[in-house]
C-alpha cells in the first residue's frame, strides 16, 4: 500500500530531485509552485515503483499528478489499490494532452470523464526567442527595453545571492504600494513570495533582479526541470519603473542559458483568468498554450446522459439552467444560510476573478462535465417553478460511493421542502447511479440530523464536528 509523506520543506526536499524530473513541463508539478501553494491543499508525496506522485485536494477531493518515472504502470495499479482501500476518488490534476491520450488509451480506465478551464493553461514560450527579442513580433518589447535604456542606462542584471533578500523584500513593499486595492500586502500571492524568497536557496531555485541606483526594481524566480525547462514562479516589477518587465524576462532568461546551456522553453505558469494578465502573457508570443485537464475515472455520471428531471410529492429536481444563474447565485452567496451547510463561497479554490451570475453556473456545468459531481435545481410546483434549493450529489469514490448534500433559501424552509427533496435525491443516487450514498452533518446542526435519519439513513461514526450517516 502506498504511504503519503504530508507536506514539509524537508519533505519537499526530500523529493526535490524527482520533481525536477517532471516531464510535463507544468507547473502544477514543481518545487516553486508545491511550496507557494500547499497551504490548505494537504498536499502530499509519494514514490511507488520508481515513480513520483503527489496528492492535493483540488475542487474539494483528493486528486493527484499522473506519475512519472520508474514503472509507471505499476505505479498506477498501486494507487488504484490504495483509493480503493481508503474509499478516495480517482482523480488527476494537471494532466496535458499528452497524458489524456495515455489515459484514454490504458486498460486500466475503461470509464474516465474530463474537462479543462482556459484559465489553466499555461503560457509556454520559446527560450531562444526571449533571450533574444528578435523580429517584428517582438518589436514592441525591444521599444520597451529601448526605452528603459534611454532613461536609465544599461540594464543591471543580478542574480540573486543571500545578502540581497532584505532588499527585495524592501522592493515588494513599494510594489504593493503601487498596488493599494486590493492591498497587496494582504494577498495570499505576497505573503508566499515572501516565504519563497526566505527558503530560495534551501530549494535550489534560480533568480535575479534589475538594478537601478542600487537597490532591485524587480524580481524574478524559477526553476529549471531537466535542464530544458524553466518554470518562472514570480514576476514583480515597479510600474514606475518604465520598460522593466521586458527587460528583465529578457535578462533573467539569457541568465538561465549560462546555468543550463540546453534551455528550450519557458513556461511563465497560467493567467487564472485575469484578463490584464491574459493580454500581457499573449503579448510575448508563447510558442503554445499548455491546455491541462481535470480527468475523473469511474464516474457514475460518465455514462449519464443530460440531467434527468423528478417529479414527485410537490417538487420538481431538474437541471439548473441559464435562467436560473441569479437565483442560484443568491443561494451559493448567502453566508448565514451556507454556514451549516459547510460552505463559503469566499473560499472556494475554484473561483477566481470577479463573482457574476455566470460564476457558480459555470462550476455546476464544469463538475458535471468532468463526473465530479452533479446538482439539480429544487422547486416548488405549486408556485412558480424557481429554484429555491439544490440537491448536489457529489464525492464519488473509485469504490463506488457518494455524498449527498441539500440546501434550501431561508424563505423556503419549515415546509418540508428539504426533506423531499433530500429522500428524492438519496433515492435516485441509488436507484439510478448505483453508488453507495452517504451524508454529514455538523453536530450543531440539528435539523439537518433529523432530516438525514427521517431518509432511511443510519448514523454510522461521528468526529468533533460531524456525525456521519450511511444508508
Amino acid at each position: 500500500m502506498l504511504t503519503f509523506d504530508k507536506y514539509s520543506i524537508d519533505n519537499l526536499k526530500k523529493y526535490a530531485d524527482k520533481i525536477d524530473l517532471s516531464p510535463y513541463n507544468v507547473n502544477d508539478v514543481s518545487k516553486g509552485s508545491f511550496f507557494m501553494w500547499h497551504k490548505g491543499v494537504n498536499l502530499a508525496f509519494c514514490e511507488t515503483e520508481g515513480s513520483f506522485i503527489s496528492m492535493q485536494d483540488i475542487c474539494g477531493e483528493p486528486s493527484f499528478s499522473y506519475p512519472f518515472g520508474g514503472n509507471e504502470e505499476a505505479a498506477l495499479k498501486n494507487l488504484i489499490e490504495y483509493v480503493k482501500e481508503n474509499e478516495l476518488p480517482l482523480k488527476f490534476y494537471g494532466i496535458t494532452e499528452e497524458i489524456l491520450e495515455k489515459i484514454k488509451a490504458s486498460p486500466l480506465f475503461p470509464k474516465i470523464s474530463y474537462g479543462y478551464e482556459r484559465k489553466w493553461s499555461d503560457y509556454v514560450y520559446s527560450a531562444a526567442e526571449i533571450a533574444e527579442f528578435k523580429g517584428k513580433k517582438f518589436s514592441g518589447q525591444r521599444n520597451h527595453i529601448n526605452k528603459f535604456k534611454s532613461l536609465y542606462g544599461e540594464p543591471q542584471f543580478k542574480p540573486l545571492e543571500k545578502s540581497d533578500i532584505a532588499a527585495v523584500k524592501e522592493m515588494l513593499t513599494l510594489y504593493a504600494k503601487e498596488h493599494p486595492s486590493p492591498c497587496y500586502e494582504e494577498n495570499e500571492e505576497y505573503l508566499h513570495t515572501i516565504e519563497l524568497l526566505e527558503n530560495f536557496f534551501e530549494l535550489n531555485l534560480i533568480g535575479g533582479m534589475i538594478i537601478l541606483n542600487g537597490k532591485p526594481v524587480s524580481v524574478t524566480i524559477g526553476e529549471v526541470q531537466r535542464g530544458e525547462n524553466l518554470i518562472i514562479h514570480v514576476e514583480k516589477a515597479l510600474k514606475s519603473v518604465l520598460g522593466v518587465y521586458p527587460t528583465t524576462f529578457n535578462a533573467f532568461v539569457k541568465y538561465a542559458f549560462t546555468l543550463y546551456p540546453n534551455l528550450q522553453t519557458v513556461n511563465r505558469e497560467d493567467d487564472s483568468g485575469d484578463m490584464g494578465l491574459r493580454t500581457s502573457k499573449l503579448q510575448y508570443n508563447p510558442v503554445k498554450l499548455v491546455d491541462k485537464y481535470l480527468v475523473k475515472i469511474n464516474s457514475p455520471l460518465y455514462s449519464l446522459t443530460g440531467t434527468p428531471t423528478i417529479d414527485e410529492n410537490g417538487i420538481i429536481l431538474s437541471e439548473i439552467k441559464e435562467a436560473d444563474k441569479q437565483a442560484y447565485r443568491n443561494l451559493c452567496t448567502d453566508k448565514e444560510n451556507n454556514r451549516l451547510w459547510g460552505y463559503d463561497y469566499e473560499t472556494d479554490s475554484s473561483i477566481t476573478g470577479e463573482i457574476n451570475d455566470d460564476t457558480f453556473y459555470d462550476i455546476v456545468k464544469f463538475d458535471r462535465l468532468i463526473g465530479e459531481g452533479i446538482s439539480f435545481a429544487i422547486r416548488e410546483k405549486s408556485v412558480d417553478n424557481r429554484l429555491i434549493g439544490e440537491v448536489i450529489i457529489y464525492n464519488f469514490t473509485y469504490n463506488g460511493s457518494a455524498e449527498i448534500g441539500v440546501r434550501v433559501e431561508k424563505e423556503s424552509q419549515g415546509k418540508g421542502i428539504g426533506t423531499k427533496a433530500f429522500k428524492l435525491g438519496a433515492d435516485f443516487a441509488e436507484n439510478v447511479l448505483k453508488v453507495k450514498i452517504k451524508a454529514k452533518c455538523y453536530k450543531e446542526n440539528v435539523k439537518s440530523k433529523e432530516t438525514i435519519l427521517s431518509c432511511g439513513f443510519n448514523q454510522v461514526s461521528e468526529d468533533e464536528e460531524f456525525y456521519y450517516f450511511a444508508r
